[in-house]
């Protein structure tokens, strides 16, 4: 069993656990660390499943795991991870690209306002449509112009529809009870050119929680995918042990051993 502390990587909406399966994930198994990576959402053939369903799988995840994990949130992952903080003891929470404690308000109001595009092609994947989004459109919403469209091309993912439910209660009533938060050391990384999180939400993190930031230049939404992915691994891989991220943990499992 590994000294190091396990991590659970969330996805975030119109995706699956691919954003963090295809760089981070292995990149932190490699280094010895037990990783996971749940599927939250389900086919919307089945019953439209609330967010609560998706922290729910959450935790079951964690459950899983050898000992407290440290969390890592991408997107609407980060706002689970959020309440999933609040009902297990983790060892670290590091939120990606995340909304703050206020949901999804504020990322609703910055798309509207800033990134209509963006928000059409949410809207067109949520209709069914997603395959029809071209490396152009995904490059938009997801990495900077100066992202070549080969790694587009490559790398991104075609967006499905989310659950209107869990999209609705993110945006309204289903919201952290920040309060339970702070006895969990949090980091809070942003790209400062994500078209869907404003930077008021890395502030909100930030007073919230008592949380680490950091605002990432040149860089969009999709920082696990990213070609300079591995910056984000290191930042994390940094903090953890900069703040001995599972260090406690870590101590029991030897002295056991």
């Amino acid at each position: 069993m590994s000294e190091k502390p396990p991590i659970l990587f969330l996805h975030g909406a119109f995706g699956g656990p691919e954003i963090w399966t295809r760089f981070v994930a292995p990149w932190f198994a490699a280094r010895g660390h037990q990783v996971a990576a749940p599927r939250l959402s389900t086919p919307l053939a089945a019953r439209p499943a609330r967010l609560r369903d998706y922290v729910a799988r959450a935790a079951a995840a964690a459950d899983a795991l050898d000992g407290p994990p440290v969390v890592i949130g991408h997107s609407l992952g980060g706002l689970v991870a959020q309440h999933l903080a609040t009902r297990r003891r983790l060892a670290g929470l590091a939120l990606v690209a995340s909304p703050g404690p206020a949901g999804l308000g504020p990322s609703l109001w910055q798309l509207s306002s800033q990134a209509p595009d963006v928000l059409a092609m949410l809207l067109a994947a949520q209709s069914g449509a997603g395959a029809l989004i071209g490396p152009e459109a995904m490059r938009r919403a997801l990495f900077t112009e100066e992202t070549p469209l080969e790694w587009v091309a490559e790398v991104g993912f075609r967006p499905d529809p989310e659950s209107p439910l869990a999209l609705l209660d993110g945006l309204t009533w289903d919201l952290p009870p920040w309060f339970l938060v702070r006895r969990t050391k949090v980091l809070a990384v942003l790209g400062d050119r994500d078209p869907f999180v404003p930077v008021t939400d890395l502030w909100a993190i930030a007073l919230a929680y008592g949380a680490e930031t950091e605002l990432i230049r040149g860089s969009g939404h999709a920082l696990p995918i990213d070609p300079h992915w591995k910056s984000l691994a290191w930042r994390i891989n940094a903090w953890m042990d900069e703040r001995r991220i599972g260090a406690e943990s870590g101590s029991r499992l030897a002295a056991a051993g």
